[in-house]
């Protein structure tokens, strides 16, 4: 029976990823949910349950029940691919096309990879396309919607696994994996955002991290089930202190620093937490020396190399310096302003009839359970509970872990710096997702045992099926959450790109809340955009007012372009229903009489607006 479910499942999968394929986006897509045909979804949810349901109920030493998990792997794999499997041009409308702009100046040879604060995906990407001879925009694609999320659901089972070592723990850590909970769309996201795939990354670095602190290099490694660490040679007071330079050693030295290049931030916080970790075995080896604490690596002279690491980089770019001198400045001078940015949103989701209690549980309701779930592991280890060595120490380290990111998570959130604060929690939440996948392990193995054969894992497996819908719904943004999907059409990339070779010398563009500056980014490249070019209009903001009304020459002494794209009409009139710009204004660029339409496509149309000393253009510039 089960290998008949696991034939439907993968017959699933590969109906909905044949489906998806057969059905490119055509036009711009507000909702990537909703315009992915019905089947497709449906193809994943077999595949996906059927999975969920076959990993639960079959040995975990069997051959189905690998398979299983590989199903499993594989259906939240083509969640986060589908927008390659839909045939997006791009996918990243904001800051991703900055990115791809850095990326496009590396292959060129125009931008060295080491002027960059973080050239990590960058670098990645044109390796991908010199390896494989792919579009840099697809490359990128394949980096942040495949590979990362592929080392996210590699690395959190194997930390599962070995820190509460059940049956079933790989099982549960790969499903609670497959939520991304740490992506929470408003400062962590799945599209190329350098943080976001640093934090990605961040559990490969605390898999790599334990096996070096427990010494699974060496023959002493960490005790079974109750056994006492305190003969291991490898003592703090000892070899912690003193021993050399080890094959894990090395790899944890790489990973923190592609951390660094990846994204600094990151970096630091990792440094934080090494350096936390670093404290707390000092102590417990002074206050508990036969204790299993006595027989682990001291990291503190990882904290230092990662400082250093950071060091050398970070300073070299004076925006980083920046931002850190401002966050410190505006705590120690007392200027904060917790919550203005929240009352903002709120302000703005109530307008459109919806409430932050309702897209709060949309985004956090996953990362809410599993934070409960931890927060009981963490009690029931203080309480010694856990009769496991290796259990109990791990979980007392990642929840020392989680004390520096959560002190800045406050200080960042007390000084307003925008949305800041929600980069930490994306940091906090790849923590609380390994011991929410621990606490959810530990308690199907003690209700098994103690209840009845298959209790645990029958009620593990209803709030898995609660829980996985809401977390699928909010991994690409949509109008679930209030916002429109980061779709990129070939139509717009065209049609800036030809408005921007044949622009009028001198004239300035402008558009719907800032200007053409990520277009700009993408086709001429972003750091010379932000250097020496000068584009003429880069970020200028046409109001609600003058669009809304049409006061184009009362406003305007000097011509101006204005780029629309079919995403924004959808954005502001369809999803954020004439919020700020009205369907009205839109209606007027065609049939007021200083504004001529000079080019258009599919999704794109520039409008050349007439000021009183502006001669209308010469060339239409045609249709693209």
């Amino acid at each position: 029976m089960a290998g008949f479910g696991l034939a439907i499942g993968y017959a699933g999968l590969l109906g909905a990823v044949v489906a998806a394929h057969n059905a490119p986006a055509t036009a711009y897509e507000l909702s990537l949910y909703a315009e992915t045909p019905v089947a497709v979804w449906v193809g994943f949810g077999v595949a996906a349950v059927a999975g969920l349901f076959i990993a639960l109920s079959t040995r975990p030493e069997s051959r189905i029940h690998h398979a299983s998990l590989g199903l499993i792997g594989l259906s939240a794999l083509t969640l986060t691919a589908m927008p390659i499997l839909r045939g997006y041009r791009f996918y990243g409308a904001g800051d991703s096309l900055t990115h791809l702009g850095w990326a496009r100046e590396i292959a060129a040879g125009s931008l060295p990879a080491t002027d960059l604060l973080y050239p990590g995906i960058h670098t990645f990407s044109v390796a991908i396309t010199m390896l494989t001879g792919v579009p840099l925009s697809r490359a990128m694609l394949y980096v942040t919607l495949v590979a990362f999320p592929l080392v996210f659901l590699v690395t959190v089972p194997l930390i599962v696994k070995l820190v509460a070592d059940t049956p079933w723990a790989y099982s549960f850590g790969l499903v609670t994996a497959a939520m991304f909970v740490p992506i929470n769309n408003i400062s962590v996201h799945p599209v190329a955002h350098p943080t976001s795939q640093a934090i990605l990354l961040v559990p490969l670095w605390i898999l790599v991290t334990l096996a070096y602190t427990y010494r699974l290099d060496t023959d002493s490694v960490v005790s079974p089930v109750g056994e006492d660490t305190s003969s291991s040679t490898g003592a703090i007071t000892d070899g912690g202190w003193r021993s050399g330079p080890t094959a894990t050693g090395v790899v944890m030295v790489v990973v923190s620093g592609a951390l660094v290049l990846y994204h600094p931030q990151q970096a630091l916080n990792v440094a934080m937490v090494l350096a936390a970790i670093a404290v707390v075995q000092l102590v417990l080896s002074w206050l508990r020396p036969g204790s299993a604490f006595t027989g682990h690596r001291w990291l503190g002279v990882q904290a230092v190399i990662v400082t250093v690491l950071f060091l050398l980089w970070v300073p070299r770019f004076e925006r980083a310096v920046g931002t850190i001198r401002f966050t410190l400045g505006s705590f120690f001078t007392g200027q904060t302003a917790a919550g203005t940015v929240v009352a903002a949103k709120s302000t703005s989701l109530t307008a459109l009839g919806g409430s932050l209690l309702t897209l709060s549980t949309r985004l956090f309701l996953a990362g809410a359970v599993l934070s409960l779930i931890a927060a009981l592991l963490v009690f029931a280890v203080l309480l010694g509970r856990v009769e496991r060595s290796l259990t109990d120490t791990s979980v007392r380290y990642l929840t020392v872990a989680l004390v520096p990111p959560f002190l800045v998570f406050l200080l960042v959130f007390a000084i307003g710096a925008g949305d800041m604060y929600l980069r930490y929690q994306g940091f906090i939440m790849v923590f609380i997702t390994v011991l929410g996948a621990t606490g959810i392990s530990l308690a199907v193995d003690r209700l098994d045992a103690s209840v009845k054969p298959g209790t645990g894992r029958a009620l593990a497996l209803v709030l898995l099926l609660i829980l996985s819908p809401v977390a699928v719904m909010g991994y690409h943004t949509s109008p679930y959450m209030y916002q429109p999907t980061s779709h990129v059409t070939e139509s717009q990339l065209d049609g800036y790109s030809a408005s921007f070779e044949h622009r009028g010398e001198g004239i300035e563009f402008t558009g719907l809340r800032g200007g053409p500056e990520r277009y700009v980014d993408y086709y001429y490249g972003s750091q010379r955009a932000r250097t020496t070019l000068n584009f003429p209009g880069y970020s200028d903001r046409i109001t609600p007012d003058v669009f809304n009304g049409g006061a184009y020459r009362s406003t305007y002494d000097e011509p101006r372009y204005l780029g629309i794209t079919q995403s924004e009409y959808e954005r502001e009139v369809v999803l954020y229903d004439e919020l700020r710009y009205s369907q009205r204004g839109f209606e007027q660029l065609e049939t007021t009489p200083t504004v001529n339409r000079i080019r258009t496509n599919s999704g794109f149309s520039l409008y050349y607006i007439l000021s009183d000393s502006a001669e209308p253009p010469s060339d239409d510039g045609g249709t693209d």
